[in-house]
């Protein structure tokens, strides 16, 4: 973030510079530097608002015991699952066993969940 919010100031300083001591230009050129500072502007504001939105830090609460309370099980919306492979040295067969069991072992409505296993043919 350090390095965007000096890139942000140079490109500002630079603009402001231009403005002020270009004094040999034509007044379009003038009005075509003093937008582009004015977007660059406007631009940086809006950069330095989504900061503050990825800095702060969220926390849920998960309750899916709760879950049963609220709607049937078989309202439960349909889950699909996609497990992608890669080269068997790279990734072990043992892990995608592994992965595949632990999503039929999920505490859900089995004609609601589907598992598809994705082969790219290297493994």
């Amino acid at each position: 973030m350090t390095v965007y919010t000096c890139a942000i100031l140079a490109l500002l300083y630079h603009h402001a510079l231009k403005l002020i001591f270009h004094s040999t230009t034509t007044l379009s050129s003038f009005f075509i530097t003093l937008a582009l500072f004015i977007s660059d502007i406007f631009l940086a504001i809006m950069w330095f608002m989504q900061q503050f939105f990825r800095i702060t830090i969220i926390y849920h609460d998960e309750f899916p015991e709760n879950l049963e309370k609220v709607m049937k099980r078989s309202d439960f919306p349909a889950l699909d699952v996609f497990i992608c492979t890669a080269d068997p040295y790279k990734e072990p067969p043992m892990r995608l066993v592994n992965t595949a069991l632990s999503v039929m072992a999920y505490d859900y409505p089995t004609e609601k969940i589907s598992a598809n296993i994705s082969d790219d043919g290297g493994s």
